[in-house]
């Protein structure tokens, strides 16, 4: 255990163990140039005191590191316990035991935005479009549904365009069910199935509890060949090339004065009804006609700068001042 512990430092950076190792004094050392370590490197240019505690499964350990730093705040940049994303929200939950304030959205809401069918029924009940949908466990569960093809079908839990690639788009019940099964046996967890929505996938980030909402970008495939990306795949995410090849890019979205004053509007409804916090992304999809779709919402969205740089959902807001204001956000909540 680090052994600085004992003295109350001003922010602690909560991590997964996976993310860095152990030094022999015991500190936690993220690894070089990842978003652990260029946040903590972001927090040190603003607050005199910040450590680095990794969430060990033997929580206990965690919580005595905790206890002995005893942090003014936590920032929490977890996103599973052991490869598991659904148990994001029982960290938050050990930090409300613990009575330890932290940054970004609590259990509740962690839940609500994982749930990709759950956060539709949420948002469509105050009169923002969603696709339809249904929630498949097996091909059993395929009989008899009424939506039209195409359908994209994506794991239920799933974050950070996980399992999602060129095969999620599915045209025929033969390879409907072929995904359903890939994604069950991959993962072992249910398929959202959904409408496959024409158009550009649209961003929007939010700052602050009362939210500003930022400028939305949209994402733009310039080729017209028939094996282009049709929407953000992991690897359209991740791979320059593969953007490269297909002239992929971001761009501020090109929208009309109503649509921008709708897209500000259903963005801090939607950060509200989800019970989101301090900090997110909405991800929505914009059709040729104008029309703007709900798809579905990251309460911990990437900090690293290239994704912010790729995505320019933080636009303008220079990334110390970001790491600065998600902090001041959860200290005045």
């Amino acid at each position: 255990m680090h052994s600085g512990a004992g003295k109350r430092c001003d922010v602690a950076l909560l991590v997964d163990e996976e993310t860095g190792e152990y030094s022999e004094s015991g500190r936690f050392i993220p690894e070089s140039d990842d978003v652990e370590e260029k946040v903590l490197r972001a927090l040190r240019r603003h607050y005199k005191r910040v450590e680095v505690v990794p969430f060990s499964p033997k929580v206990i350990d965690t919580i005595r590191w905790l206890q002995q730093l005893r942090p003014r705040i936590v920032f929490n940049l977890t996103e599973w316990v052991e490869g598991d994303r659904k148990l994001d929200a029982a960290i938050t939950g050990l930090l409300d035991v613990l009575k330890v304030r932290y940054t970004g959205t609590g259990p509740d809401g962690l839940r609500l935005a994982r749930d990709k069918a759950l956060s539709k029924q949420i948002v469509a009940e105050f009169g923002v479009p969603v696709p339809r949908y249904y929630v498949a466990d097996g091909p059993r569960d395929l009989r008899g549904h009424d939506l039209g093809f195409p359908l994209i079908v994506k794991p239920l839990f799933g974050d950070g365009s996980d399992e999602v690639n060129k095969h999620s788009v599915v045209r025929n019940e033969k390879q409907l069910r072929a995904r359903v099964r890939v994604l069950r046996r991959r993962l072992g967890e249910p398929a959202v199935c959904e409408e496959f929505i024409p158009g550009n996938d649209l961003y929007v980030g939010l700052l602050g509890n009362e939210p500003r909402v930022l400028t939305p970008v949209e994402l733009v495939v310039r080729s017209s060949h028939r094996a282009a990306p049709q929407f953000a795949t992991y690897r359209l995410k991740n791979d320059p090339h593969y953007r490269a090849r297909w002239g992929a890019h971001y761009r501020r979205a090109r929208l009309a004065p109503a649509q921008l004053r709708q897209v500000r509007t259903v963005s801090r409804r939607i950060f509200e009804a989800l019970k989101l916090r301090d900090y997110a992304r909405l991800d929505f999809r914009l059709t040729p006609e104008g029309a703007i779709y709900f798809i579905e919402a990251n309460p911990n969205p990437d900090l690293d700068p290239h994704a912010l740089n790729r995505s320019g959902c933080f636009a303008g807001v220079p990334y110390g001042k970001l790491v600065r204001a998600i902090v001041e956000s959860a200290r005045n909540r």
